[in-house]
């Protein structure tokens, strides 16, 4: 009754999530509605999964069994105000917020994009980060970017998808919508059964992995660590403004390394 009383968000997640999770994981999304999430990780089991499918797009297939080693996942993505303390530090560079190198999907193509200030609120996933400026981030903090396999697996939290919550359609309850015109706080949603937030919508998530379409044909079982080479580098997750289908968690998209995205963000791992 204090917990209710006292913390009614740690008591909504305690209500979703504690007859789905171990102890140490409520614990974990507990502590994440009372402090900062940012500052928490996930520490994901080691197993073995399903990655990929045979319903999703020609990328997805075929559906492939994956071992993984035990690692952690930051809860929630990467805010504004976490990466801006790197920049301040002199350890990461700007995002390109105002230099014409941050791009946007439109029905026209690609065009490039000045964010406005009003949308860089501190408790929002930073965007128009480089798949460079994800990496330099995350080893800032000791950190790294997940793997896609670790990326898909943690997301899936032990369940069949296709998204993060279940099988429910997206919805605004569930997750950011384009109606919201942009990113919200990191952490807005329920977390997953693993205890992790907005791993479907609010910004996709670069990985470390290289793309390739065909990749899941010949994929190494064992913790495979993406393409050896390839131009591009796979995001995921879905954005604030993608559709239903890209916002299944076995969809794989990809995305230049030199450019930053107005729904493209970081999460690090270890």
């Amino acid at each position: 009754m204090q917990l209710r009383q006292g913390f009614p968000d740690a008591w909504r997640v305690y209500q979703t999530c504690g007859g789905r999770v171990d102890a140490g994981r409520v614990v974990c999304m507990l502590l994440c509605t009372v402090v900062p999430c940012v500052s928490q990780m996930a520490a994901i089991p080691g197993g073995c999964f399903s990655m990929g499918g045979a319903g999703g797009d020609q990328d997805e297939r075929p559906a492939h069994e994956v071992v993984l080693r035990p690692f952690q996942i930051d809860s929630c993505e990467v805010t504004w105000a976490q990466y801006d303390s790197c920049v301040k530090r002199g350890a990461c560079t700007p995002p390109h917020y105002d230099d014409g190198r941050c791009l946007m999907w439109t029905s026209h193509g690609v065009v490039r994009v000045r964010v406005p200030h009003k949308y860089r609120a501190p408790d929002s996933p930073v965007v128009c980060v480089t798949w460079f400026q994800a990496r330099q981030y995350c080893r800032h903090k000791g950190k790294r970017l997940p793997t896609e396999a670790e990326w898909e697996y943690a997301a899936l939290a032990g369940g069949g998808g296709p998204y993060a919550w279940g099988s429910a359609p997206p919805g605004g309850s569930r997750c950011t919508m384009p109606s919201s015109r942009k990113p919200l706080k990191s952490g807005s949603f329920a977390p997953n059964a693993w205890g992790l937030f907005d791993m479907t919508g609010n910004v996709w998530e670069w990985t470390a992995d290289r793309y390739e379409r065909d990749y899941y044909r010949h994929s190494e079982r064992d913790n495979p660590p993406g393409p050896s080479v390839g131009r591009y580098r796979t995001i995921r997750g879905g954005g604030w403004y993608s559709g239903r289908d890209q916002l299944r968690v076995r969809n794989r998209q990809w995305f230049v390394p030199e450019y930053g995205e107005v729904s493209l963000g970081v999460r690090c791992a270890k």
